[in-house]
């Protein structure tokens, strides 16, 4: 077993022989190097067999070897590929997920509130498409109660990110995404506003309407800017 599993040093160095193209072909259907991270299930240990009983040999290995030693922390569980993650009987790998860089169980929960982020939340964040809606909660309802109890009481892991911070690491798109989340969880209104309110206690001051008058009024981003000073 250990002979096999060390096999794993050839196909996953930075070396680009020739000979591991074919390897990595096969591996890339799976999530490429992901597949050394997994607690692996036979089904796929079977499907890759199929193709090369070597590289299901060496996967199976691995998997023995490296879930012999100590276990990572539940919020480090890898969610796709993983045996113990499934859904009638077949566990899961979402490629376009693995693409956005969604690996682990702790990347879909907000420790802020212990639980896991809405699906409109994980858009944001992730770029998930709107129309992968069921395959977010199927996935969700999928990790086992013990793994979702054990998150529940760690502390936030190192590498946890906030809300925020995910956000920011989109290369297009976040101010768009800011201001939706803006729209959607209106405050209460300001100091200032409250004390124009005061002013024309007869008359509800329409704010969205002040606020964007100035962009309506004029292009100069300096009469904008002393326009808005004036306004509040």
């Amino acid at each position: 077993m250990q002979s096999n599993a060390a096999g794993l040093k050839y196909l996953d160095n930075i070396n680009t022989s020739k000979w591991k193209l074919f390897y990595q072909k096969i591996l890339k259907k799976y999530g490429d190097s992901l597949l050394f991270e997994c607690y692996i299930s036979n089904t796929i240990l079977h499907e890759i067999a199929n193709e090369n009983i070597f590289l299901s040999d060496v996967l199976s290995a691995w998997s023995d070897v490296t879930h012999n030693l100590e276990t990572q922390t539940s919020s480090k569980t890898i969610l796709l590929n993983n045996k113990d993650i499934t859904s009638n009987n077949k566990t899961f790998f979402y490629k376009d997920w693995f693409e956005r860089s969604i690996k682990y169980v702790d990347q879909l929960y907000d420790y802020r509130i212990k639980d896991f982020y809405s699906f409109d939340n994980i858009c944001y964040i992730y770029g998930i498409p709107s129309n992968n809606f069921l395959k977010y909660y199927t996935l969700i309802k999928s990790i086992p109660i013990h793994i979702k109890s054990e998150i529940n009481t760690n502390n936030t892991p190192c590498t946890q990110t906030t809300f925020v911070e995910n956000i920011l690491r989109r290369k297009n798109k976040t101010n768009k995404i800011f201001y939706t989340l803006q729209i959607k969880n209106p405050t209460e209104n300001s100091k200032i506003q409250n004390k124009w309110q005061d002013l024309f206690v007869e008359n509800e001051l329409n704010w969205k309407h002040i606020f964007t008058m100035p962009y309506k009024a004029t292009i100069e981003s300096t009469l904008r800017n002393f326009q808005s000073i004036q306004t509040p």
